[in-house]
């Protein structure tokens, strides 16, 4: 069975096929969707989504949670299968923790780098739009270069932190993670799409 999986999230939607093995890149006529949605985009018709039409791998312990942020969670278990940290950089930046029991315990949202350069932007007179860049150096000698930096070290510091008080496997996702490669144990792009596949595929084994 040709299964479509879809991400549908505030910035990007992702796609790909499932063939009950693994991803492959999405092409071609499928069977079905499965997948989650949190953005206004829309999906196939008849999509089943997680959360609602099947449960997440893991267990959620929180008492709101996005259903995004349980299919990241899912995809980190399956490939920890122990305990592990989501560190996700889209829109907003999530960073989410998996017990050894692959319990979904909750995490922390913040903004996300081009969240807060756009913010930036929006409410100074003089400030620039820039995009999100890596900076190591809290000395930029140039405007711009003084917001790359202050967000790239605001957003290291956050996980750096964060990622202190917790054990376990840590995985890095979403648009921007790429920026902070060497913070993670692996750099999964499609972790969410991994997630949504595996959850479905314990639901209702082929």
């Amino acid at each position: 069975m040709r299964l479509g999986v879809i991400d549908v999230g505030n910035t990007r939607t992702k796609r790909a096929l499932f063939d009950g093995g693994r991803l492959r890149p999405f092409r071609g006529p499928v069977d079905g969707w499965i997948g989650v949605r949190v953005g206004k985009g829309a999906v196939p018709p008849r999509t089943l989504l997680l959360g609602t039409d099947f449960p997440p791998l893991v267990r959620n312990r929180a008492r709101s949670v996005g259903a995004d942020r349980l299919a990241q969670a899912s995809g980190a278990w399956v490939r920890a299968r122990g305990p592990c940290v989501v560190v996700a950089l889209g829109t907003a930046i999530t960073i989410d923790v998996v017990s050894a029991r692959g319990v979904f315990e909750g995490g922390l949202i913040a903004p996300g780098l081009g969240l807060m350069a756009r913010a930036l932007h929006e409410h100074t007179r003089l400030l620039p739009q820039v995009r999100p860049a890596r900076r190591t150096s809290a000395v930029g000698r140039r405007t711009r270069e003084a917001i790359e930096a202050g967000l790239s070290l605001a957003a290291e510091g956050l996980i750096r932190m964060a990622l202190a008080q917790h054990r376990g496997r840590i995985f890095g996702t979403g648009g921007d993670a790429g920026l902070f490669r060497e913070l993670f144990d692996e750099h999964v792009p499609e972790l969410g799409l991994e997630g949504i596949a595996h959850s479905y595929l314990c639901w209702r084994p082929s």
